[in-house]
């Protein structure tokens, strides 16, 4: 992931008073050491922007999108985008640094498909459904592409064109080996092939690695289409308004990232304007929408939000329109919730996302620790014998938690122990030592936005029938960015009424008992199976011994899903903020293969290892340049020597994880990394 956040940020004094929250701290120090700690909190996500279940409740009620948007977007204006930045084709990276892609061309539709065609400078093929192309980056940095029609070897810079700009395509390609799961499908296998029919793909050569980078060149209309952000089914419970704020906000966050990170050759490392992961939105292609989400794409087209405050040239220009699922009931200022004030992102109130009848898991939730796990999580902690909120929103949620014990007392804004504890939110609302929970006063209740709409909804609908699947299922968490740093959304309405809150603990710690690489997973992360109760054989005893080895307690390493192997995919998906529903589908398994690879590199994060620094080389350094590389920074080639590259890499790292930037990698700095990469209880392979 890059660093990529700049959006047109202005300071804003805060007349004194005018939003001071009155609240009684706890005593400096607490009198005793307590056993178990409890942070209380609501929401889900970096709660800045507009509340994807907030907008849910509001379109409920009977609020427009423009007046959704209106609302959680302060003093900001719905309106057309220009021509000349609307006529402007959008690039999505799909994938980086491949040495073989494998494509393969399938009709769309009942119509005879159109032929694919690859080409380039060195000459072309062509390719009809059912045939795979693949290109393969040689040696000496040309590529070979070789089709059923012929073959070809020369520049790296390929496209692949058929009618895919045209209203209604033919036919599309698939990236053969990738899945992405539908999770508005209710019948058949929510796995589906990442299929792309609108546009034309765009092969080219990475800046520093001999591989190749796959990118899709379309238009914007195209792109929002194939966003899957927000749960389809709502724009059939009377949140279409809800639906169609989300494609305005997809669609100005895509226009401002396009704006802001010029032409997609200016960033070689993925020739790209926007990623299609969670870096910024989940883009999944074709074949994954519903008719409520295209009637929204198409009732808003071209539509997006500007501000006074961002102009390009004199002219308005889209503002970035942040989203994350809910709040606890009031949205966050941007300066709390990341770190500049943006006069388009204050605090408004968001009571609609704790409404029963939307189904906000996440509504309220709790967390519990004991000292020696707080200990483990916080940086420079040595042990905790107690906490204090010490600094509160103008929402009265917590800013800043203070930890007492040895080497403390240590404060931490709650962004940042959102990620450093796994916590639902940043928004903790009371803390406990084991006595009363303590927290913030609580904000006046806002008046809601006028509207003039009145507007009879069906209930939500209480059943689901899905095939083979549990009896409980969740739509999977979604997720947007600011920087480098993702923001998860949580599981939207479950099929059974989910509990108000929820108590996790992190595993105990020293309970993993053996080291993980990559091939140990290989079967499991290959077959891309969803997995949950009732399932057996070698992939179900792969992610056992996965579990076991990450610190958790899967029960026998026997094959057999069970109970204790589903209460501990469950722990898991918590501690990494997915939902917890103990099926281990494409994004479980993604972290899965995340923390397989960085594994390989547990014994570089040994925290007594020797301080690297600019200047330095050697294994270790190539090791922080493959774990840089893989939680989302680029060092540039990972070639064991700390140059400025590599520098760089560490300090956006830094930088984004809140610690002191500085370039050095010392003990904090390695315990980040692995709290980022989320192998700090996996054993060192030697």
């Amino acid at each position: 992931m890059h660093n990529d956040y700049s959006p047109p940020l202005q300071r804003r004094t805060l007349v004194a008073g005018a939003l001071a929250i009155v609240f009684a701290l706890l005593p400096a120090f607490p009198a005793r050491a307590a056993d178990t700690f409890t942070l209380e909190g609501g929401g889900f996500g970096h709660s800045v922007g507009m509340s994807q279940f907030g907008a849910y409740g509001m379109a409920r009620a009977g609020y427009s999108w423009e007046e959704i948007m209106s609302h959680y977007f302060t003093d900001a204006t719905p309106g057309d985008v220009s021509p000349a930045l609307g006529n402007e084709p959008i690039w999505v990276n799909l994938t980086m640094e491949q040495q073989v892609l494998s494509l393969t061309v399938r009709s769309i539709g009942a119509a005879p498909n159109s032929p694919v065609t690859f080409s380039s400078t060195a000459g072309s093929v062509t390719a009809g459904a059912g045939q795979t192309v693949t290109v393969t980056r040689l040696n000496g940095g040309n590529c070979r592409v070789d089709a059923p029609s012929g073959s070809f070897t020369g520049t790296c810079t390929i496209d692949a064109e058929w009618d895919g700009f045209a209203d209604s395509p033919t036919a599309g390609v698939i990236l053969d080996g990738c899945t992405l799961m539908n999770w508005n499908l209710t019948t058949g296998s929510r796995a589906q092939p990442c299929t792309y029919s609108r546009g034309g793909l765009r092969i080219r050569p990475d800046n520093n690695t001999n591989t190749v980078n796959l990118s899709v060149e379309l238009d914007m209309e195209d792109y929002v289409l194939g966003i899957s952000e927000m749960p389809y089914y709502w724009g059939n419970s009377g949140g279409m308004a809800a639906l169609e704020a989300q494609a305005v906000a997809a669609r100005s966050y895509a226009y401002s990232k396009v704006i802001a990170r010029l032409a997609p050759e200016d960033r070689p490392w993925c020739w790209c304007s926007i990623y299609d992961t969670t870096v910024d939105q989940s883009y999944v292609g074709w074949g994954h929408g519903t008719q409520a989400w295209v009637d929204a794409v198409r009732n808003t087209e071209g539509k997006v939000m500007t501000h006074p405050s961002v102009k390009v040239g004199g002219q308005l220009t889209p503002i970035p329109t942040y989203y994350s699922s809910s709040t606890f009931g009031w949205t966050e200022n941007s300066e709390d919730g990341f770190s500049s004030s943006a006069p388009y992102l204050r605090s408004v109130d968001d009571h609609w996302s704790q409404l029963p009848e939307v189904g906000n898991s996440h509504a309220r939730w709790t967390r519990q620790f004991s000292g020696s796990q707080l200990a483990s999580l916080l940086p420079g902690m040595n042990s905790v014998t107690g906490l204090a909120i010490t600094k509160c929103s103008t929402t009265g949620a917590a800013l800043e938690i203070t930890f007492y014990g040895s080497g403390g007392p240590r404060a931490y804004k709650t962004r940042d122990l959102r990620g450093l504890l796994s916590l639902r939110s940043m928004q903790v609302i009371t803390v406990s030592d084991g006595g009363a929970p303590t927290g913030c006063a609580t904000p006046a209740t806002a008046s809601p936005p006028q509207t003039t709409t009145t507007t009879t909804l069906p209930p939500l609908p209480t059943t689901t029938t899905v095939p083979s699947l549990p009896t409980t299922t969740t739509v999977p968490e979604v997720t947007t960015t600011i920087g480098a740093t993702t923001q998860p959304l949580p599981p939207t309405t479950s099929t059974t009424a989910p509990a108000s809150s929820t108590t996790t603990t992190p595993p105990p710690d020293g309970t993993a008992t053996a080291c993980v690489t990559p091939p140990a997973v290989d079967n499991l992360i290959r077959q891309q199976v969803v997995l949950w109760a009732g399932a057996s054989g070698r992939t179900v005893r792969e992610l056992q011994a996965f579990l076991k080895a990450i610190g958790y307690a899967p029960g026998p390493i026997d094959g057999v899903y069970g109970s204790k192997t589903e209460k501990a995919v469950k722990k898991f998906q918590r501690s990494r903020d997915l939902p917890a529903d103990g099926i281990v589908g494409s994004q479980t398994l993604s972290e899965v293969a995340t923390i397989a690879t960085a594994a390989q590199y547990a014994e570089f994060l040994r925290l007594e290892a020797r301080v690297l620094r600019a200047g330095v080389s050697g294994s270790d350094v190539r090791q922080l340049q493959q774990l840089l590389k893989l939680i989302g920074y680029n060092p540039g080639s990972a070639d064991g020597v700390f140059g400025p590259q590599t520098e760089k890499a560490l300090k956006g790292f830094q930088k984004g994880s809140k610690l002191m930037i500085d370039g050095i990698v010392g003990s904090e700095t390695r315990r980040a990394i692995a709290g980022t990469a989320g192998i700090e209880s996996v054993t060192p392979c030697r």
